[in-house]
């Protein structure tokens, strides 16, 4: 479970759900887990597209 809150980390849940995975961004690794689960809150959403965050709603 990846646990992201607030807006100053709505980039990093855009590069962790909606990038590639990237060595840059480790947590994007999470993309190859079978059972990983993120939480957000509304503010840490703001990076990702309307559709992605109406998917995962």
């Amino acid at each position: 479970m990846i646990l992201i809150t607030g807006s100053h980390k709505a980039f990093a849940l855009y590069k962790a759900i909606e990038d590639g995975v990237n060595h840059m961004w480790t947590v994007s690794a999470f993309q190859q887990h079978p059972q990983a689960v993120f939480v957000c809150d509304e503010d840490a959403t703001h990076e990702l597209r309307v559709k992605t965050v109406k998917y995962f709603k």
